[in-house]
């Protein structure tokens, strides 16, 4: 074989490695194509309703999801709304998740007694004091974890049904708007939302996170601001962040 003919052939070679690259990268999860149904083995929220800010609020209770219990929480902030109903973000972000993913989506999601009744979940250990200085509120009946492991993951995905598994973490704060300060602002909800996702293999699929700040505000003046107001807003963006997810993934 020539010299020159040797050279043509690695000049072809290298030309078309780049397309079998190309050919060969990964394609996005689908939720369309992959995970219907879904189990939900989790959802959580911080206590407390923090200021997006590096520096610390001498009226906030611990920082990110709070140093201390939800028991002590709730005492020390049994005036605060955004405190009272850290239960109620939690609780309406399982309902909104079971609701849109099938309207928007087309994915089915496993009726919650479902999970409940699989001997794996069922099985796994409540430690009274994990529960009892937890930060996170947890919806009613979940377990206190985050992450559950790919060989608890295959046994549920088989006892539900489910050909996904799913653990949604919210965290809630206050967002200073339109170059404001810790005196005077006006005030958005901020909500931050990461999904964990396993398959019916026990692999994990998908991990990201979703942020989304209200376009309605709250007008903070000295630091006073009507705390019912910044909580209902919040509904409106625990359904943007889902809708935000789902359209990722279609």
């Amino acid at each position: 074989m020539s010299c020159l003919k040797k050279i043509t052939e690695k000049v072809a070679l290298f030309t078309a490695l780049p397309l079998l690259l190309v050919g060969c990268a990964s394609t996005k999860y689908s939720l369309t194509e992959s995970a219907s149904p879904v189990a939900i083995l989790g959802v959580c929220g911080n206590t407390h309703v923090p200021y997006y800010s590096s520096e610390v609020r001498d009226d906030e209770y611990g920082e990110e999801d709070g140093l201390l219990s939800n028991a002590i929480n709730s005492f020390f902030g049994k005036n605060n709304p955004e405190i009272q109903t850290a239960a109620d973000r939690v609780d309406y972000a399982e309902d909104a998740f079971r609701r849109i993913l099938p309207e928007v989506a087309g994915v089915e999601v496993v009726p919650k007694e479902v999970v409940m009744n699989s001997p794996t979940y069922a099985n796994i250990g409540k430690n009274s004091l994990l529960s009892y200085i937890d930060v996170k509120i947890r919806g009613e009946g979940y377990k206190f974890m985050d992450d559950i492991g790919s060989k608890k993951a295959r046994l549920i995905s088989r006892e539900t049904g489910a050909k996904s598994l799913v653990f949604l973490s919210f965290t809630f704060k206050k967002y200073i708007k339109d170059d404001g300060d810790n005196l005077n602002a006006n005030l958005g909800a901020m909500g931050i939302m990461n999904v964990l996702m396993y398959n019916e293999h026990g692999k994990k699929v998908l991990e990201d996170e979703f942020t989304v700040i209200s376009p309605e505000s709250v007008e903070m003046r000295m630091t006073k601001y009507d705390k019912d107001e910044m909580v209902e807003l919040f509904p409106s963006v625990i359904d943007q962040l889902i809708n935000k997810f789902i359209v990722k993934y279609l």
